[in-house]
């Protein structure tokens, strides 16, 4: 009778050993959408390629209907890349990625597609700006008699105008939503 007891007692302990390291390790398929709220404020004018920056989980994620990391977790990215525009031409750019989750005391590593916000091409802003300046110059150029030289004043108008504005530039304020997706499996020890 004792031996089915230790024999039920050690098959009881193993079936709860199976069952606890079964839930203490999942993992986060690739494709899952991270979705976060940011901390920090990024923009092209100051900030450069590799500096990174703080966001809060907005959503909690989950796997198998359990969650692994918690809603409000703090994610740590960097920013792969900024071009800012000049006066003249050029498109602002900022690219961002996600590279850890911080949690329960621990900081997961991770890989997530980049989030790029850019305006529009500062090139093309000129060209619509000096060819007004240049349309105005020449009707004022045919009811003063001189289009030639009121052509050429209007594209410089126009030119000016550029210069004054100065270049635009790309920000991502703090709690701005901002939607990653995981590039690769994440498998994490311990869910909740």
């Amino acid at each position: 009778m004792k031996s089915w007891r230790h024999f039920g007692s050690a098959f009881l302990a193993l079936l709860v050993t199976a069952g606890a390291a079964r839930a203490a390790s999942m993992t986060i398929p690739a494709g899952a959408t991270i979705s976060v709220r940011m901390t920090d404020a990024l923009d092209s004018k100051t900030n450069r390629t590799g500096e990174t920056f703080r966001a809060s989980l907005d959503a909690p994620v989950s796997v198998d209907g359990q969650i692994v990391v918690p809603k409000g977790a703090e994610a740590i990215g960097r920013i792969t890349g900024v071009e800012s525009s000049g006066r003249f031409r050029g498109r602002p750019a900022i690219a961002v990625e996600l590279t850890a989750l911080n949690f329960d005391g621990k900081s997961v590593a991770i890989r997530t597609s980049a989030y790029e916000e850019s305006g529009s091409s500062r090139g093309r802003q000129t060209a619509k700006i000096a060819g007004g300046g240049t349309a105005l110059g020449a009707i004022l150029g045919v009811a003063t008699g001189m289009p030639w030289l009121a052509t050429g004043l209007g594209a410089a108008a126009g030119m000016m105008v550029q210069t004054v504005r100065g270049p635009a530039d790309i920000r991502i304020p703090a709690e701005s939503l901002l939607l990653f997706t995981l590039q690769s499996p994440l498998p994490l020890e311990g869910g909740e």
